[in-house]
């Protein structure tokens, strides 16, 4: 049976970790399990579906307004980021939450039908697997081909060697992403934000999107596309979401794509959370803290934690973002900045502290020359992913 008040207070410490660039739900979790002895197990579960689904929707906010990422959205933090640049950012985070609602729907729907159909995921995963390597090289030679310059070639190639060296050739922790992401998707926005003549974010518009049947139409294909998620364990959700841009070709439609990311970063939380039931193993870091306490949670009590914490979620997104707006017109972006480049900074040094210190600053400055030399050769940001799509390669042909 759901505790409405752990799954709000979950809710409440979502919105803090959303609204901080560099602090991942997956740490707060890890930290949050020593109140497991004082919830109770039943108590802890709905607080840390709560926590994570309230994250990804929150975390709209800093990707938009500051262009500051965390693992899952990367791929979106751009073309919302360009909305606030055009006075639109409001737009753009409702965009994105209500596309992350509709992946929540979508999700439990394909989850129900699923159990109506009695469907087989580990066999289906079983006949597939073969072909995964295939796809994504044929992927990656798209993408060279494709390249409009050396740079960008230099780009896939720079990001892949690296996504080797630290993730396929050396052990990987939470943090480790953390800094890779961070340091080649936000902080050279951050730093190109110290380059603007202007110091402050230019005047947004505050109104609500018109609603496009072909919203609904994307979100449901980015849904479907997010229940790979359960039987990929090589793949997270970025790389899902960097194919998902290259198949909708953002830069046609830009408010569909966002409403497809924000369907497609929920959709793969949800299935995440849902693979401890369909095949015994979660795929994040917060499912697994929940396999671990209680194996054999019931699936209704995930359905319904996910579904009343993504629409309290989305009503606190909606009337939350007016008042950052209002805050950060009245701030330095310089300053803004600057204290982020300062946090998020501190997070990775305080992060892993105790896990190899020194090997992570050096990832982290690693992925920040990367990601500098991807924004001033004008190359597209996204073919950083490969930073992912290379050692998923290796690890599928392993």
């Amino acid at each position: 049976m759901l505790n409405l008040p752990y799954l709000i207070l979950g809710v409440l410490c979502g919105i803090i970790t959303g609204l901080f660039p560099g602090i991942h739900p997956n740490n707060i979790a890890i930290l949050s399990s020593l109140l497991i002895p004082y919830f109770g197990v039943n108590n802890y579960i709905p607080f840390l579906i709560g926590l994570v689904i309230t994250h990804y929707f929150m975390n709209f906010i800093p990707s938009a307004f500051l262009g500051v990422p965390d693992d899952e959205t990367a791929v979106s933090v751009l073309p919302m980021h360009r909305l606030t640049l055009s006075g639109n950012g409001y737009e753009g985070v409702i965009l994105a939450g209500f596309g992350s609602y509709l992946g929540v729907i979508f999700s439990i729907i394909i989850c129900l039908f699923l159990i109506l159909l009695n469907f087989d995921v580990l066999s289906f995963y079983s006949s597939i697997k073969f072909f995964i390597p295939i796809m994504l090289i044929i992927f990656v030679i798209y993408q060279i081909l494709t390249a409009k310059s050396i740079w960008e070639i230099l780009v896939i190639f720079l990001s892949g060697i690296f996504g080797i060296a630290v993730l396929y050739c050396s052990p990987a922790y939470y943090i480790t992403l953390n800094a890779i992401f961070t340091g080649m998707f936000g902080i050279p926005l951050l730093i190109n934000n110290l380059r603007l003549k202007k110091c402050n974010i230019k005047s947004q518009i505050i109104t609500f999107p018109e609603f496009k049947l072909k919203y609904l139409k994307s979100s449901f294909f980015a849904s479907t596309v997010g229940f790979f998620r359960i039987f990929l364990p090589g793949v997270s959700g970025a790389q899902i979401n960097y194919i998902l841009s290259k198949i909708l070709k953002e830069e046609k439609d830009l408010k569909n794509f966002i409403v497809s990311q924000g369907s497609i970063i929920l959709a793969n939380e949800a299935f995440s959370l849902l693979a401890i039931t369909f095949i015994g193993i979660g795929r994040s870091g917060v499912a697994r803290i929940i396999q671990q306490i209680k194996p054999d949670v019931d699936i209704n009590l995930l359905l319904f934690s996910i579904l009343i914490s993504s629409t309290m979620a989305l009503i606190i997104l909606v009337i939350l973002s007016k008042y950052v707006l209002i805050f950060i017109k009245k701030v330095s972006l310089k300053y803004l900045s600057l204290f982020f480049i300062v946090f998020c900074s501190l997070i990775i040094v305080v992060g892993s502290y105790n896990l190899y210190l020194f090997y992570h600053i050096i990832i982290y400055i690693t992925a920040i020359c990367i990601g500098l030399i991807t924004f001033n050769s004008k190359s597209k940001p996204s073919y950083m992913m490969n930073v992912l799509i290379f050692p998923t390669v290796l690890y599928f042909l392993h």
